[in-house]
């Protein structure tokens, strides 16, 4: 955040969550969770350049785990006015990469990240949160808030469908209560594995 600060940015919010991988001396059959910490900064274009290329310069995201940054586009609400032309710029790009936003129950987070595995992706971050709704058993004066995981992986264009789509069925997403998914663009990247390959092939040549 203070590096962050120091190119530009005026104001961010750093989440706490846990990254998942494959523990190889387990043979490979569960998953290591380390601590994260998740900080989302709204940019504008020129801003967004700039914070990655800081972030491969001061973070070495380049490297294997040492963590990863991806830029999502949002559009600034506006009340409708009848003058004003409607901005569709969003609806126009072509994304490269998808982040798959998957919320479940606490606890639900390892069948998801098992399930997207199988589709081809290579892990996730896990953030802890809780619903917001009234449960089903909710006795007045005490409501207890169910506590959710929110998992977000990183998919490439090619895989989101599929993963998508695995998670979907493995989890039942379909049936009322079991969770939601959603889809966001993402512009992008820096750290993903097809990012260092990328800086390994333009230092060859």
């Amino acid at each position: 955040m203070h590096k962050a600060l120091g190119v530009g940015a005026t104001n961010g919010t750093i989440f706490l969550g846990e990254g998942t991988r494959r523990s190889t001396f387990l043979k490979r059959k569960h998953l290591i969770q380390a601590h994260k910490e998740i900080l989302m900064i709204s940019a504008t274009n020129e801003l967004n350049e700039t914070l990655h290329r800081m972030i491969r310069d001061d973070f070495d995201v380049l490297k294997k785990r040492k963590g990863i940054a991806f830029s999502i586009p949002f559009k600034k609400w506006e009340k409708p006015d009848g003058n004003r032309k409607r901005d569709d710029s969003l609806d126009r790009f072509e994304a490269s990469h998808y982040c798959i936003m998957t919320v479940v129950d606490k606890g639900r987070h390892e069948d998801c990240i098992t399930a997207a595995r199988l589709a081809g992706a290579k892990g996730g971050t896990v953030i802890h949160g809780h619903g917001a709704g009234v449960p089903v058993d909710y006795y007045f004066p005490l409501a207890i808030e169910p506590q959710k995981d929110i998992v977000m992986i990183i998919s490439t264009k090619d895989k989101v469908d599929s993963i998508r789509e695995q998670i979907s069925s493995e989890l039942e997403l379909d049936k009322p209560g079991t969770g939601i998914l959603f889809v966001l663009p993402v512009i992008k990247t820096s750290g993903l594995l097809e990012d260092r390959a990328e800086e390994r092939a333009e230092t060859v040549v």
